[in-house]
């Protein structure tokens, strides 16, 4: 066995191939819009669009299709991703484009089929009480001739018997790809190891299991990490791990990680300068509110308030306020 060519200290080998059969979806412009009310200028989003495509990321996720297609007020064009903007900002690519519906927010005449857009596949967002509702979405997007992705969220908060029984419809339902969804950043990756077997389990080989993960502890690299060792066939990342509260998985580190020849990330790189920009004015990435939250499983709303405010780096009392969620003794430093 000879060295690693990277790290010379170790022997080659110790990762297996399995990094070499995984699918890339960047949402940077769907999850990162939630920082910035989805208002990425269109030389932007299209200089995205071309990084990814000679990058050789799998599926870029555009943003959201809403009720009535209506942007609210303030909200940028990837809210609602009409045609025409899509068309402004796409060229021949052989990268396959998604967009994201919640259940409960749109119904299923706002979706085009999918012979009428440039978009082939959707992603449904819905939390577990809702399966009912997004199972009928994901019956007509199906129709509609989409590849499909379901995303289950705050997979943390459930108890095991509520996660058994949304796999257990799930892996009835003919969706073609389902993502751990780790929406508060909560996750360790041993947690990580048991979900993606328990998925695996329940929706057996034609379905596939993928990866959204948030960065509230600092996980979200080192948790995909963990899902693509256990065998996990796609994950979610961003350019500089933009999104919601503190972030996702960074692209860039995950390029490096997976070390595939197909992939190149010379031209993510050509995107962080003007990312690095966006971050100064919008403060995602690990911060400790995010920290807080994510420790305490919570929503990272607080969080988000918590950053918007001058103070916000005293957070000693929003821990403490806080630390009354966990059983007695089990919060850091409590006894």
């Amino acid at each position: 066995m000879g060295l690693d060519y990277r790290v010379k200290c170790c022997p080659d080998g110790l990762v297996t191939d399995r990094r070499r059969r995984i699918r890339v979806l960047d949402c940077t412009i769907r999850d990162g819009g939630i920082c910035n009310d989805w208002a990425f200028d269109k030389p932007l989003v299209r200089r995205v669009f071309r990084a990814l495509s000679e990058a050789g990321v799998d599926y870029m996720e555009l943003g959201y299709r809403v009720r009535g297609g209506q942007a609210g007020p303030g909200e940028g064009p990837w809210r609602t991703c009409h045609e025409d903007d899509l068309q402004d900002v796409i060229s021949e690519s052989g990268m396959r484009l998604c967009t994201m519906v919640d259940a409960g927010r749109i119904d299923p005449a706002d979706i085009p089929a999918a012979a009428d857009t440039a978009t082939k596949a959707i992603r449904i967002a819905t939390y577990a009480h809702q399966m009912d509702e997004a199972l009928r979405l994901l019956e007509d997007v199906q129709n509609k001739g989409y590849e499909t992705f379901v995303n289950v969220m705050a997979i943390s908060t459930l108890g095991p018997d509520e996660v058994d029984n949304f796999l257990l419809q799930l892996g009835r339902s003919g969706v073609d790809n389902v993502a751990i969804v780790d929406s508060y950043g909560a996750l360790y990756p041993h947690h990580v190891r048991y979900l993606v077997h328990k998925y695996m389990n329940y929706l057996g080989e034609k379905i596939k299991v993928g990866v959204h993960f948030h960065n509230n502890q600092q996980q979200a690299f080192a948790n995909t990490i963990a899902a693509i060792d256990e065998g996990v066939d796609f994950v979610d990342a961003t350019v500089m791990g933009m999104g919601r509260g503190a972030g996702n998985c960074p692209l860039e580190l995950l390029l490096f990680y997976l070390d595939n020849p197909r992939y190149d990330v010379a031209p993510v790189l050509d995107l962080v300068e003007t990312f690095a920009e966006l971050n100064e004015a919008l403060r995602w990435g690990y911060h400790p509110p995010y920290a807080i939250t994510g420790y305490y499983n919570l929503h990272p709303k607080p969080a988000m308030d918590r950053m918007a405010r001058p103070d916000r780096y005293q957070v000693r009392g929003m821990y403490e306020q806080l630390a009354g969620r966990l059983p007695a003794g089990r919060a850091p430093g409590t006894g």
